[in-house]
């Protein structure tokens, strides 16, 4: 454990991007009194000193008590558990421990009181932290919301216009119209939206393509315009902008189909009115992951990645959260950027301290107990998710109820919801969903006969390149190779430069057929797209292993167990274990197979890898064979000759 004036010390060094201060201050002339003062605030058991919604997110113990600063190693551990309270309470004491404000803690602290509705006190405390140059911005973006939220809307709007061209990304635009609909500014706000709307809409010709970041972004202004425009009854005016979006995307006609529907009825949608701290909330977060693209852009322009929690981005969502605790989108966004990365028990805290509990919510923390291997509260969360669900979540409980009772091997009752599901759906992408979710289930038990008609019946209702990618694999498992192949090789033709496709065929090559050397090319060429995927790696390591190249397939494999670290794919493992056990390592091939088993595979990979873990391999490794030779030409790109 460490010290509390080096916690207090990390703390004030753990800045918000932009609203870091640069400096830590110099704890060397603390007094006695003020030392003792320091270790006694952090290690309070009772309520600290912030608002309720703060003192909601607490971690506490068996007696109900707060945890305490000292339970954390350092503040980031606080927001990796999800205790906000704690974070928060931390930067107060190191602010009262000098007598003295930093631009950082300003802000923090004017966010909880924010949260407490003192909003003239925010004001108030957020001053400081513009005079900062490198606090200005978002400072005045806070400051801007904080008038609003007092009730000074024409200076609220005056202040985020004064600051919009500064904030990163879109946020200045979507923050503004956010604010402008909240405070009943409707034609404001759409005037707004319309300037963000691009005369062309190109979608993005694959998962890789750098246009994709931009359509995303399109396709957020246009879903907010369209709710906006619904909410005033101009139905035909929200359509006809996702009329757009399904001509520049005429793959997902279908999807689009049923948001053009959507509208029109009003099903699935959320039509109740922005309230100035939901649109606050929301725009906080918009913030928060534009500052989180702008430090991925510039770590991959200086040849870095960004990897593991991203804790400035977690501790502004989080704080965010304060604003509206019942924002269930944010709360699962929080959730899942830490269950990402494995902090499942932070994960759940920040569900359970919602100040209501949902289906939605319920299922997803049933989803975390079962990461966690609890599988009895896992079964209590999912009984609770059904029982809050309404009639419009009933299709996506059963949906999830289906893949929970899959993983937890529970035959009957998975399969019975996969034969119902698709009866539970409405629309024609709702029933092609609900199809292809059914295939994976019919496929983790190996019905694989059943897995084929339900994912043709998918591609039939909705004729896109992920339905078709899903057939191939069922075909296959269903013995109709050459039929899937030739799928794939198609959907490869239509997407040459995309490496996830390159992927999906060149390992369905190694799996289905003795073409190695086709499956070597096309997978080299994957992996030169995307040297550092995952899945990339370890298909490429795959080849390697079956063209007899342990060595190489080793590099690889292990490439691909780093890359996804923490968290595992019950396919890399296996990998790995016939990789190590050839390799003479006998305890890390046991270790490796082991791990596979923990990881959920389908019910015959299962019974295969059980058996390898307990006799071990009893054949001897692929014979070593010259790997292809491999050269890019026409600078990289996939031509007939190569598919």
């Amino acid at each position: 454990m460490v010290s509390m004036r080096n916690t207090l010390a990390g703390v004030l060094v753990l800045g918000l991007s932009a609203c870091a201060t640069s400096t830590a201050p110099d704890y060397s002339d603390l007094t006695e009194r003020q030392r003792d003062l320091m270790i006694a605030l952090a290690s309070y058991s009772g309520s600290y000193d912030l608002s309720d919604a703060a003192m909601a997110t607490a971690v506490r113990d068996e007696d109900g008590n707060p945890v305490g600063l000292l339970a954390y190693d350092d503040p980031a551990e606080a927001i990796r558990a999800g205790d906000t309270a704690a974070f928060i309470s931390a930067i107060k004491t190191g602010a009262i421990s000098k007598n003295e404000r930093s631009a950082f803690a300003s802000i923090v602290m004017s966010l909880d009181q924010a949260a407490g509705f003192e909003y003239a006190a925010a004001l108030e405390t957020v001053m400081p932290a513009l005079e900062d140059d490198e606090t200005a911005t978002m400072a005045g973006f806070l400051k801007a919301w904080y008038l609003a939220l007092d009730g000074q809307a024409d200076d609220a709007i005056s202040a985020h216009r004064t600051i919009s061209n500064q904030l990163p990304g879109l946020t200045g635009d979507l923050s503004l119209a956010g604010m402008l609909e909240a405070l009943g500014r409707t034609d404001e706000a759409l005037g707004v939206y319309e300037t963000m709307m691009p005369s062309e809409i190109v979608a993005p010709d694959h998962d890789f393509d750098p246009q994709g970041l931009v359509f995303s972004h399109v396709r957020l202004v246009v879903a907010r315009k369209a709710l906006l425009l619904r909410k005033e009854g101009r139905i035909e005016e929200a359509q006809s902008i996702y009329r757009r979006l399904a001509e520049a995307e005429p793959e997902e006609a279908a999807s689009y189909a049923d948001a053009i529907d959507a509208l029109a009825t009003g099903r699935g949608i959320d039509d109740e009115a922005a309230t100035l701290t939901s649109a606050m909330s929301t725009a906080m977060s918009d913030y928060s992951l534009s500052l989180a693209y702008q430090r991925i852009f510039a770590e991959a322009l200086m040849g870095n990645r960004s990897r593991g929690f991203d804790d400035t981005k977690g501790a502004f969502d989080q704080m965010a959260l304060l604003i509206d605790p019942k924002n269930d989108p944010l709360r699962l966004n929080v959730h899942d950027a830490l269950a990402d990365v494995a902090l499942y028990e932070g994960a759940l805290h920040v569900l359970r301290t919602a100040p209501e509990p949902s289906a939605q919510l319920k299922m997803v923390e049933a989803s975390t107990l079962l990461r966690l291997k609890d599988e009895q509260q896992a079964s209590a969360a999912l009984s609770e998710a059904i029982e809050l669900a309404d009639e419009d979540e009933e299709l996506s409980v059963n949906s999830g109820a289906m893949a929970l009772y899959s993983l937890m091997k529970k035959q009957v009752p998975a399969l019975d919801l996969a034969a119902r599901l698709p009866t539970l759906a409405e629309t024609r992408a709702e029933k092609a969903a609900a199809y292809g979710q059914s295939a994976a289930v019919y496929r983790q038990f190996a019905k694989y006969q059943e897995a084929l008609t339900a994912a043709k019946a998918a591609r039939e209702l909705d004729d896109t390149h992920a339905r078709r990618v899903a057939l191939s694999d069922a075909l296959a498992e269903a013995g109709q190779i050459e039929e899937g192949l030739n799928i794939l090789r198609s959907e490869a033709l239509a997407r040459p430069n995309d490496p996830y496709m390159l992927n999906t065929l060149g390992y369905y090559l190694v799996l289905h057929t003795d073409r190695l050397d086709e499956a070597f090319r096309v997978l080299a060429r994957a992996s030169a797209l995307q040297p550092n995927d995952s899945y990339i790696a370890d298909s490429f390591g795959w080849v390697r292993y079956k063209m007899g190249d342990l060595e190489g397939a080793r590099r690889y494999v292990e490439l691909s167990r780093r890359e996804l670290h923490p968290n595992r794919h019950w396919e890399i493992e296996d990998h790995l274990g016939d990789i190590y056990w050839h390799l003479d390592r006998k305890e890390d091939a046991k270790e490796a197979w082991g791990f596979a088993l923990n990881e959920h595979p389908p019910a015959d990979e299962r019974a295969r890898i059980q058996d390898k873990y307990d006799n071990g391999l009893l054949t001897p490794p692929p014979e070593k064979r010259p790997l292809p030779d491999v050269s890019l030409e026409d600078e990289g790109e996939i031509t007939r000759q190569d598919i």
